[in-house]
């Protein structure tokens, strides 16, 4: 094996390949990045047996061949090098790298027993704008459980209907949904997407400018993203049917600022207890959102902001961080807070997109 290639297209190729490289294994080939020299084009392939990618590199072979190498030692060599090009040749078992200013001889591992990726058939597939997908995969991230108790709860759970795209995740103390404008108007079955899979999935998307198409079968989804080629593996279970508990009407409702709230919540957080519990009162006479909190050892804070209120006065406790992530996927300039009296959970949404909802469930102490 031996090619030339950019070093401006072949170290993001790599940095993004070794994010799937397994860093503690049995099989010292999961570590690896695989790469395979052919015609005009290398590509580099690493998995951790839960989602993996290939990507290919455009290159100059004069030379095919396949070399396993260490992931994270090519990856750190490459990152501290400079240059336009790097030269790649393997022989007798070791691979050497040579850049204008520095070169390097990494070690292989026999790559017979690299897994193949798995290729989902194009049978079933939705598309839409790459940027879309990352945006509502992202808005609904945070929310993903990171107990094991409950695996379904450790996924984005990705349905679709009548051309939209529906992602949803909760914890069980809180829950988002974010939908997306398809392309096609079919049915996409019930996909839990595991939640740290999901994120390697967001870094991809965010470089690329078009639209994407999505492959899924039972066990599997992929997504084609210029040139590279992802794939993850599915879970198998029930997510919750969280739809029951979604708010159809209100007994309150405040619009407020969401910058407002926002620098209110971060100051709170200083003088939450260890249960970052803040009292969250809607005062209907006032016309205002009250917020508090405080700690036996540190002192306390009230911040008042003003509001458009309709409805009855409210007050209950919720958790600060809760309420402070809901807040993240909104790019409104207010917000609407709608609850159901006591014990009930709080409804939040963008007041400008009908697209994003968030609930948080309020505490009980």
């Amino acid at each position: 094996m031996k090619f030339e290639c950019s070093m401006e297209q072949f170290l993001p190729a790599v940095s993004l390949a070794a994010r799937f490289v397994q860093k503690q294994s049995g099989l010292p080939v999961l570590g690896c990045i695989l790469m395979i020299a052919e015609g005009s084009e290398v590509l580099l392939r690493a998995t951790n047996l839960e989602c993996g990618a290939e990507v290919v590199v455009p290159a100059k072979v004069s030379e095919g061949g396949t070399a396993a190498i260490s992931g994270n030692v090519l990856l750190g060599f490459l990152s501290n090098v400079r240059g336009k090009s790097i030269t790649v040749a393997l022989n007798e078992g070791t691979v050497r790298f040579s850049a204008d200013r520095a070169s390097a001889s990494i070690k292989t591992i026999p790559h017979e027993d690299f897994p193949a990726l798995p290729r989902v058939p194009a049978e079933k597939m939705f598309s839409l704008k790459a940027s879309d997908l990352a945006k509502t995969l992202r808005s609904v991230l945070h929310c993903a459980s990171v107990s094991n108790i409950k695996p379904e709860l450790q996924s984005i759970l990705l349905s679709g209907d009548a051309g939209k795209l529906f992602a949803a995740a909760t914890d069980s103390f809180r829950l988002a949904e974010k939908q997306a404008p398809l392309k096609s108007r079919g049915g996409i079955p019930n996909l839990l997407l595991p939640a740290r899979n999901a994120a390697e999935l967001i870094r991809i998307l965010e470089s690329a400018k078009n639209e994407v198409e999505v492959y899924y079968n039972e066990n599997q989804l992929s997504v084609q993203v210029g040139g590279v080629y992802y794939t993850s593996r599915l879970l198998d279970g029930a997510f919750p049917n969280y739809r029951q508990i979604v708010p159809t009407q209100s007994t309150t409702e405040a619009v407020i600022l969401r910058e407002d709230f926002a620098q209110a919540l971060k100051g709170l957080s200083i003088f939450s207890d260890k249960f970052l519990q803040v009292t969250f009162e809607v005062d209907a006479k006032e016309k205002v959102v009250k917020l508090s909190s405080r700690n036996a050892d540190v002192g306390e804070q009230e911040s008042v902001l003003k509001a458009a209120v309709s409805g009855e006065s409210i007050k209950m406790s919720f958790n600060s961080k809760y309420l402070g992530d809901s807040l993240l996927p909104i790019s409104g300039e207010s917000v609407r807070l709608q609850l159901n009296g006591p014990g009930r959970p709080m409804l939040i949404k963008d007041s400008s997109d009908d697209s994003y909802f968030y609930i948080a469930m309020p505490m009980n102490r």
